[in-house]
């Protein structure tokens, strides 16, 4: 399992719990898929129609935004009625959550996430954006980056192999090197890769991925 982020997956279905449409905003990098992933499992007991993913890291045309969500959801096309509309008509009694991903690219197509709301009471939406979307009704979550440990003040071990930016960092580095192990002699290291890549998710992962040939300690200086 990933880092836990327990504190903000608290807080984003809190949020869910309160609005339709919740944007998790941030650069790229700062795990806001893994989040909305890791909400969205959390949370599927409480639709009864399901939790859809819809990946639009691949789309960049706006165009194509309600078929992404159509085929995410089952929506069978219909010759001659328009996609939305058979979105829609699908959507309107269910109870279900839309995880839209990667929106940003396709920002244009906001206008399909308002109309699909508007005509669907029971829907919620969760997307993530490096922006806000600025729609009504919209409410933002900027997703943090994980907080490293600080390099100057280590706890004991066993503190600081829980820490989430050292977790993912050992997930990262285990899936590489099966004997990665954080140990006393590594673990100002490991503090100070996170540190200097300011907690970071993605830029944790890729520096663990190359203790499949280096030790913390050749990494550091690179």
């Amino acid at each position: 399992e990933h880092a836990d982020r327990e504190q903000e997956i608290g807080e984003v279905i809190r949020l869910l719990a309160t609005t339709r449409l919740l944007t998790l905003t941030g650069p790229g990098g700062t795990g806001k898929t893994r989040l909305a992933l890791r909400v969205g499992a959390d949370v599927l007991s409480e639709f009864g129609d399901g939790v859809f993913f819809v990946d639009l890291s691949a789309v960049t045309d706006p165009a194509l935004v309600a078929s992404a969500i159509a085929q995410a959801a089952g929506v069978q096309e219909v010759a001659g009625q328009p996609i939305l509309e058979a979105l829609k008509d699908h959507l309107r009694d269910r109870e279900l959550l839309l995880v839209v991903d990667n929106f940003e690219q396709v920002e244009e197509a906001s206008p399909v996430l308002e109309e699909l709301l508007t005509g669907t009471p029971k829907l919620k939406v969760m997307i993530t954006s490096r922006v806000v979307l600025a729609l009504r009704g919209e409410q933002e979550y900027p997703v943090p980056p994980l907080t490293p440990p600080d390099p100057d003040r280590l706890p004991d071990l066993p503190t600081f192999s829980r820490i989430d930016a050292v977790r993912l960092f050992t997930d990262r580095a285990l899936a590489v090197q099966p004997e990665f192990r954080v140990t006393e002699r590594n673990a100002p290291a490991v503090a100070a890769i996170t540190a200097r890549l300011d907690g970071l998710p993605l830029a944790i992962e890729l520096a663990a991925t190359r203790t499949k040939v280096l030790a913390p300690e050749q990494i550091l200086p690179r």
